[in-house]
């Protein structure tokens, strides 16, 4: 069940096939971290600093490909410090490798990560196809639909899994089409990508700052401390499952997966809304994070 990665690279390949845009850069840059993640669903034996090189190593043949390089336009603070070339591409390839890693951290509840990826997707499509930039609409598009099929399978009762393989792959994709989408239409402020990106990149951001101070975590380790658990618990309480509804175990599993992509939802609707506009999507971040924090201190405490 954990290796419905193998669907969207199939994908990918339908879409070389019908030679859609950017689609072989996607399959070239993407195979390492694919090959890895896919490994360690089959054997559960791959080490994770070896999985976040292979992120690594993807997010370095990913800005070859597509010569991306993330810029800091509009904003005097940051600019002269992306101007350097190789700073900037060092940022650019670390971006990229902890999208990857972001979308894995979400991936714990039936439609999560896929909704969430599917939310993105079609926002970064909306906003391609506004500002005439076909090449990234057309493979928006048929990305979306390749992970739609998987989506009937994962949601609601999660017959099958996009699995490490399928995460890290989502996550670099998702990763480059923000960039792509700043760098390939100047009037798109880089906060509109990175308010549509902005839950599961805040998720690991915010999980890797926890474990740093909390000395008695394990980094190689999983845990049940992200929004998502929480969430996931409150449900559960709320449906209260007993032996006359076992049946129905999956029910909470979908519906807290279902609840936790409304962050996402909102980020990407404010983005396609205020695109160009960066004071007002700078203030929708920081409200988007505070409403992360003010869900999951009420969750807590529930």
């Amino acid at each position: 069940p954990r290796i419905g990665g193998f669907s969207l690279l199939a994908g990918i390949v339908t879409a070389i096939l019908f030679e859609i845009p950017l689609a072989a850069g996607f399959f070239i840059g993407g195979l390492p971290v694919f090959l890895t993640g896919i490994t360690e669903d089959v054997s559960n034996k791959i080490p994770p600093l070896f999985r976040l090189s292979a992120s690594i190593i993807s997010a370095i043949i990913l800005v070859w490909i597509f010569s991306l390089q993330l810029t800091a336009n509009g904003i005097p603070l940051l600019n002269s410090l992306f101007s350097i070339k190789f700073i900037a591409l060092i940022i650019t390839i670390l971006s990229i490798a902890l999208m990857a890693q972001s979308i894995n951290i979400i991936d714990g509840l039936n439609g999560l990560s896929i909704g969430a990826t599917l939310i993105m997707i079609a926002s970064i499509g909306i906003i391609a196809f506004n500002n005439g930039d076909s090449e990234l609409t057309q493979f928006s598009w048929f990305f979306f639909t390749c992970l739609l099929g998987l989506f009937i399978f994962n949601f609601p009762r999660g017959f099958l899994f996009v699995g490490d393989g399928g995460a890290y792959l989502l996550g670099c994709i998702i990763a480059v089409m923000a960039i792509l989408l700043a760098e390939r239409n100047y009037n798109v402020s880089s906060f509109a990508c990175l308010l549509i990106v902005s839950y599961p990149i805040y998720e690991t951001v915010r999980s890797f700052i926890r474990r740093t101070l909390d000395k008695n975590t394990n980094f190689s380790i999983a845990d049940d401390r992200h929004l998502h658990n929480f969430v996931y618990k409150f449900v559960l309480k709320l449906i209260n499952l007993n032996d006359t509804n076992q049946n129905k175990i999956w029910m909470p599993n979908a519906i807290a997966g279902a609840s936790c992509c409304a962050l996402p939802a909102i980020a990407s609707i404010v983005a396609i809304i205020f695109q160009t506009n960066m004071p007002i999507l700078v203030l929708c971040l920081f409200v988007i994070l505070i409403l992360y924090e003010i869900c999951l201190f009420l969750l807590k405490r529930v």
